[in-house]
């Protein structure tokens, strides 16, 4: 059996998100999983989404806040031994209003697993060096 690279597991979780399926998010992710979104900000949290069951609440307030969303990752690149960039758009409904709009995705690995994943909403593509 072939060894699952970091950019594997990444693109797990989007297939896992796009499923809302938050055992399989569960599975995936280290016990101190950290998640900061635009969902969390329009959700009226202060702070990210934290532990294993904070995804399934994260699932619930995609699910309370979008009609419809999906996530395109487009650029995946491994920065170094514990992070991958995710460059991609968003398009997303709720009610009227429609998004679809450039975004970034930070993930932090450990141990085989995500530790961490950071929306920065709106990111140029020169802002590689951001990440860095």
């Amino acid at each position: 059996m072939s060894q699952r690279t970091h950019s594997d597991l990444v693109r797990q979780a989007y297939e896992a998100f796009a499923r809302r399926d938050a055992q399989a998010l569960a599975e995936i992710s280290d016990p101190e999983i950290e998640i900061l979104s635009v969902t969390g900000v329009l959700a009226g949290r202060d702070k990210p989404y934290s532990g294993v069951q904070a995804l399934a609440d994260y699932l619930d307030d995609v699910q309370q806040i979008w009609d419809e969303i999906e996530l395109l990752p487009q650029e995946v690149l491994e920065l170094d031994a514990e992070r991958v960039l995710v460059f991609g758009r968003v398009r997303a409904r709720r009610q009227n209003s429609r998004v679809d709009t450039p975004n970034a995705w930070l993930w932090k690995l450990r141990g085989g697993r995500v530790l961490s994943g950071h929306v920065y909403a709106e990111p140029t593509s020169d802002a590689r060096w951001l990440f860095k």
